[in-house]
């Protein structure tokens, strides 16, 4: 029914009136200055996140130059670290420089977060006092936002779904190996403990997995971004209390990913409160990609979408898949080496048999696949790799996969002594004129004799399982 003659516009129609001769179109909003500079501080931070964080960078999905080109981007701020901790925080020793390491919070690690952090908010500052110099008329900048929030929501769904997988296919958390096995609880770090509780139940390993892999693919698609950022970020907070609580040393990217995907939900969440908590009509509000007028760069970004979700959907899983199979090999054929050796004193420790502090090595632990544990004089216990070439008979041995590894050719004079030589690397083959340089004419051979420390058959945490019925409340 029509009133006063005047017909009901339907619902998809936009009514708009010109005033004073002005286009129809309104002008966005303007931001408050403090949003400015907020927005300022956080596209400072996030992009040296997105392409200087040391646990990877948007270039990780080029699988060769990738690497060159963050070595290159890394270089200032790496060198500016060491600087700044030798310089401002006295440090000495190997804390004072990069030194290969398993851990993202070493000193070094903690000196360029704190550099990101001051070079966001100087560079904010700057930014802001230039801006009021010129006397710029900008007051938003939603196309450089849509751009950071791009490129941030490609990086977070990186991260998800490489971790989301490394979990998916039981990897990332392996089942106790037979040092843990056989070492006092009271021994073992929190981290240790942590990682072989979660380990001791690949279920349990799997379903986390799976929450970290489908917020990442929630996250590579436009529709479902945002759920993919409010739950990745619900997963993340329990990660990052999990580093926190139980001292894994991965803090730092734990905290940057979680701020990361809190702020791809930042924008909606007005809307998500009116629509939760108020119980009011609500529509998300954040853009998911930048603006492209030219049919060129929608392709560009569309292009960009379709070979990260390929990267990382199927190109990955491929590599995830091939490397859990040769894992299951080895499983089936462990090598005669799989178990406790303790080094014997009448020859001296050496090669991969000295722990990235300098120690001695006292004891070798090998599991069935290539992950080892190795013991040095303090008692401590070291991961280490241990990867056997049944071709060449040879072991090749890293002790906390730190520096070069060593390879060693093995024999057992019988089942419970092991003898290792260590044979020379791998090298160009020598000008035969100038064979007195060749760096393996001069290398010696070292000798070390291992006997096999005896272990339980079995273990009741292994074999202990899963039971609806339970008799007892707490274990005997």
């Amino acid at each position: 029914m029509e009133l006063s003659g005047t017909p009901t516009p339907a619902p998809d129609t936009l009514v708009t009136a010109p005033v004073s001769g002005t286009t129809a179109a309104a002008s966005p909003a303007p931001w408050s200055p403090a949003t400015r500079f907020g927005f300022r501080v956080a596209f400072l931070y996030f992009f040296c996140f997105n392409f200087l964080s040391g646990n990877g960078s948007l270039f990780d999905v080029f699988p060769v130059v990738g690497g060159w080109i963050q070595s290159k981007l890394n270089w200032p701020f790496n060198h500016l670290s060491e600087f700044t901790g030798q310089h401002l925080f006295h440090l000495t020793g190997i804390a004072a420089h990069w030194h290969p390491s398993e851990s993202g919070d070493t000193m070094m690690n903690w000196i360029q977060n704190g550099l990101f952090v001051t070079f966001a908010l100087a560079g904010g500052i700057v930014w802001t006092f230039i801006a009021l110099l010129r006397n710029n008329p900008r007051t938003e900048y939603r196309t450089l936002d849509s751009w950071l929030r791009f490129l941030l929501r490609l990086t977070c769904a990186m991260f998800m779904i490489g971790y989301g997988l490394a979990k998916v296919f039981p990897l990332q958390m392996p089942p106790p190996s037979i040092a843990v096995l056989n070492e006092p609880v009271g021994n073992l770090s929190p981290m240790t403990l942590l990682w072989n509780l979660i380990g001791l139940s690949p279920v349990y390993e799997i379903i986390c997995g799976s929450a970290e892999l489908l917020g990442g693919m929630l996250l590579l698609y436009r529709r479902t971004a945002l759920a993919g950022a409010l739950f990745s970020a619900f997963v993340m907070a329990n990660v990052v209390f999990y580093n926190f609580c139980y001292d894994v040393p991965v803090k730092i990217f734990a905290v940057n990913l979680l701020l990361g995907c809190i702020f791809l939900a930042l924008p909606d969440a007005l809307s998500l409160w009116r629509f939760f908590w108020s119980h009011k009509p609500a529509a998300p509000t954040a853009t998911w990609v930048p603006p492209a007028p030219r049919r060129a760069g929608r392709i560009a970004i569309l292009v960009t979408e379709i070979v990260f979700a390929v990267a990382f959907l199927v190109v990955r899983p491929i590599f995830m898949t091939m490397g859990w199979h040769h894992l299951q090999a080895a499983l089936r054929t462990p090598s005669p080496l799989v178990g406790a050796w303790h080094l014997d004193a009448t020859h001296p420790a050496s090669g991969a048999f000295i722990d990235p502090e300098g120690r001695p090595v006292t004891d070798l632990y090998v599991a069935p696949s290539s992950r080892a544990y190795t013991r040095s004089t303090d008692g401590e216990l070291w991961l280490s790799s241990v990867n056997l070439d049944s071709k060449k008979h040879t072991v090749r041995i890293s002790c906390y996969f730190i520096g070069a590894p060593t390879n060693y050719a093995w024999q057992l004079s019988d089942a419970d002594h092991l003898i290792l030589t260590s044979v020379p690397p791998d090298l160009p083959k020598p000008d035969p004129q100038h064979k007195h340089e060749s760096p393996a004419a001069q290398f010696s051979p070292a000798v070390l004799t291992l006997t096999r420390i005896p272990t339980p058959a079995h273990y009741p945490l292994l074999e202990r399982g899963f039971h609806f019925v339970n008799e007892w409340r707490y274990e005997r």
